[in-house]
């Protein structure tokens, strides 16, 4: 009990006995609790807050995070912070954005992108309902902190007292993911003493392969024939030791909001989620460009400056200090001088395509501001498609595809995040370098205003909602982190600018198999719930289905090991089941058909983006796939292995009571259930690295709610905890459960409860 508590109860004892003489002042009855939450943990660890208002919703919230993941949660508030290199050491590394760096570059970045000035700012354009929800969960974190040690899991990381603005960074970072891969790796040599320097001739590092893949389906009224919508959300994130843990959670204020779902941590509502009306999902939007670099005229000296349109404009040098322990566990603070524009800070780049070496500013319009909290907390309360739709458009504060359907069976592709007001002609005429039609340059000329992307104020000019996708249809809609321009099954839409992705580029693996399934469903009947937990579990592999024809073709011939892998091969179901024999080998055969120059026998067609392609019979590709086959039949030899092994023997997640064998596989080969798991093995590829890591299949009967969920990845990252992989069997077994969500079917399925207050 809280001191607030215990006074309170006192207060009530002497009401109901008496207290003190009759000359006594009437006793002083405190102020109500700044926040006051009831949290319900139901089976799996799911924790349903309910509070009276925002500030006490983030209460119970933040304390049931905690309880989860304090260990992660603490290094991402450290590593927003800028302050890794205090805790641990300059040289130690850090997860920026996908980028493995040193502590001290991973500091400096967000030092400068995240900075105290950016965050304040950000806060004062937030509601008082955002402000209090952030305010509420950094207290409950800290609540949690004060009750409770550290799990031995935190190794030496202290956990930091968490503020409401360490909320809006871990909001705010997802609209940094483009200067991560742009400027992060670059931010430690583009200081004020390099202003002078040479331009950097060396190539820019490639991005890291991501190794993650998401899907949405929602079948609409005209799909369905029930009247409401199918709503299937199939993230994929990283399983482990990563920000983009997925935690899930049921969030209430009666009368004003009740929504469940799942985040990425230290952000306080759901990115895939539903309430009794809409469901929705988040996915990474992949073809999408938020920010370009520009190119500056830069003009060193003992007063440096850069030129627009003629007119000299000043570099400031900025001073970021940066503490550093040291080896006797000291700290020592560290100057960097930063250089400064009113294009931000400034970055030494290498080439790139479409980029020539120099400096840069970056004109990112998905940067600089928190309001994603407030587009969370409007899409929680829709009650329709419009009220969603206004939600996003009013705020376009997620960087990312959203795609939802409703209770009405209205189905929805919307592009969340906030892009660049800039035309495919106006993007022509301002590259540095010509860039092919339809593609976006590699870089802005920064020496001439118009090219600058900048309005009155200064910031990034942003595309009014006419020039967004937004996509509605009563029939199917999807999307597999692809364009916007097949999300709509049978129809093709190409009219927005090329920043949205290239309308007539070459579909990925995943839309190719989810045409080909939502044609067979549609062309069957009306599609039934049953029918699309199958489209993710089914584990059929588009890559086999549309070549294994032409690899028996080239296995006529095949001696020694080719002929043992075609063998193999000829068995298999062209799945990846837990118990399919052969997804082993034609998984590691893939990446070796793909080094094959012309596999194809049809060339990609942009006018019929969704040809099947089929394999080339021509003699050279033939020979080649007969290398390859024996070639992987060696490969896997060295590790012990067959290429029949149990898909499922191979594909596991290591638990305390044994390896779970689990399905899916990469979302390369088109398999919707993506899942990839680490280096391959003798007993397989170890643990589970990312993939299918939520799911929830939302429709309405009799305009009831009906959802089932899973959380494959688990509640915890601590691996003590019970629920760090007691949902990896859901998995395994292709099975969603009930999602509690009215009061009587949280009360029937809560393990525990409590009432948090301060």
């Amino acid at each position: 009990m809280t001191p607030a508590r215990w006074v309170r109860a006192g207060v009530a004892a002497c009401l109901v006995a008496g207290c003190g003489g009759g000359d006594d002042p009437p006793p002083t009855v405190p102020p109500a609790a700044r926040f006051d939450a009831q949290v319900r943990w139901t089976t799996y660890g799911v924790p349903h807050v309910k509070a009276n208002d925002h500030g006490g919703l983030g209460y119970g919230y933040g304390y049931a995070v905690a309880r989860d993941q304090l260990c992660a949660l603490s290094d991402r508030v450290v590593t927003l912070r800028g302050e890794r290199s205090a805790r641990f050491g300059a040289d130690g590394k850090a997860l920026v954005g996908f980028l493995p760096l040193p502590n001290l570059d991973s500091d400096l970045f967000y030092r400068m992108q995240l900075s105290v000035d950016d965050v304040d700012a950000a806060w004062q354009a937030l509601s008082p309902q955002a402000r209090a929800l952030a305010e509420g969960y950094a207290a409950g974190f800290n609540r949690y902190v004060r009750d409770h040690a550290a799990p031995a899991a935190c190794g030496g990381l202290r956990p930091p007292t968490m503020a409401a603005t360490d909320v809006l960074r871990a909001v705010m970072q997802i609209g940094t993911l483009n200067r991560t891969f742009l400027a992060a790796p670059f931010a430690s040599t583009s200081l004020w003493d390099d202003l002078d320097q040479p331009e950097r001739a060396a190539a820019a590092p490639a991005p890291p392969r991501l190794g993650m893949a998401s899907n949405t389906w929602v079948y609409g009224a005209e799909a369905t024939g029930t009247g409401a919508a199918i709503v299937v959300a199939n993230p994929h994130t990283y399983w482990q030791d990563h920000w983009l843990l997925m935690h899930q959670m049921h969030l209430t204020i009666p009368g004003e909001l009740d929504v469940m779902g799942a985040d990425f941590l230290g952000v306080p509502l759901p990115l895939s989620g539903f309430n009794d009306s809409v469901a929705w999902s988040i996915e990474a939007p992949s073809t999408v460009t938020y920010g370009l670099p520009l190119r500056l005229d830069l003009r060193p000296g003992a007063s440096p400056t850069y030129v627009v349109d003629g007119v000299s404009r000043a570099i400031e040098r900025r001073v970021v200090e940066i503490g550093v322990r040291q080896a006797d566990g000291s700290t020592r603070t560290q100057a960097y001088a930063v250089p400064y524009t009113a294009l931000g800070p400034l970055y030494r780049l290498p080439a790139a395509p479409g980029r020539p070496a120099g400096w840069y500013a970056v004109t990112d319009a998905a940067a600089g501001d928190a309001r994603g909290l407030d587009q969370m907390l409007l899409v929680a309360q829709a009650r329709n498609m419009a009220d969603f739709q206004r939600a996003v458009t009013g705020h376009r504060g997620i960087a990312a595809h959203l795609v939802a359907g409703d209770s009405a069976g209205n189905a929805l592709f919307i592009e969340s995040g906030p892009i660049l007001d800039i035309d495919d002609a106006g993007l022509a005429a301002c590259a540095v370098e010509t860039t092919p039609s339809g593609r976006v340059p590699g870089a802005l000329d920064g020496s001439r205003g118009a090219c600058l992307l900048r309005d009155e104020q200064g910031r990034p000019r942003l595309a009014p909602a006419d020039r967004i996708p937004a996509l509605a249809t009563r029939g199917v809609a999807y999307n597999a982190n692809d364009s916007y321009s097949l999300t709509i099954h049978g129809e093709r839409h190409d009219r927005y600018p090329v920043l949205f992705g290239r309308s007539d580029a070459e579909p990925n693996g995943r839309t190719r198999m989810s045409h080909r399934l939502v044609a067979e469903m549609l062309a069957a009947g009306k599609v039934t719930v049953e029918q699309a937990v199958d489209v993710v579990f089914g584990n059929r592999n588009y890559a086999a289905e549309t070549l294994m024809d032409g690899i028996a073709d080239a296995c006529a011939t095949a001696t020694g090991d080719a002929a043992t892998a075609c063998g193999v091969l000829s068995r298999w179901d062209r799945r990846n089941n837990a118990d399919s024999r052969g997804a082993l080998l034609f998984g590691e055969l893939w990446p070796r058909l793909g080094a094959i120059k012309d596999l194809y026998a049809q060339p990609y067609d942009a006018a019929d983006p969704l040809r099947v392609r089929t394999l080339s019979g021509s003699a050279s590709v033939q020979a080649a796939v007969r290398a390859a086959l024996a070639d992987t039949v060696a490969d896997l030899g060295t590790h012990g292995l067959k290429g029949d092994e149990a898909w499922g023997r191979m594909l596991a997640r290591p638990t305390a009571a044994g390896r779970v064998p689990l399905h899916g596989g990469s979302g390369d080969q088109g398999i919707l259930n993506a899942l990839e798991g680490a280096p391959l093995g003798p007993e397989g590829y170890g643990d589970i690295v990312a993939g299918t890591a939520y799911m929830h299949v939302v429709t309405w009967t009799g305009g009831k709610l009906v959802a089932k969920v899973m959380a494959a990845n688990g509640q915890s990252s601590d691996a003590a905890s019970p629920h760090h992989d007691d949902q990896v069997g859901l998995l395994s077994r292709k099975q969603l459960i009930d999602a509690p969500f009215t009061d009587a079917q949280i009360a029937a399925s809560a393990v525990e409860s409590l009432h948090l207050a301060e």
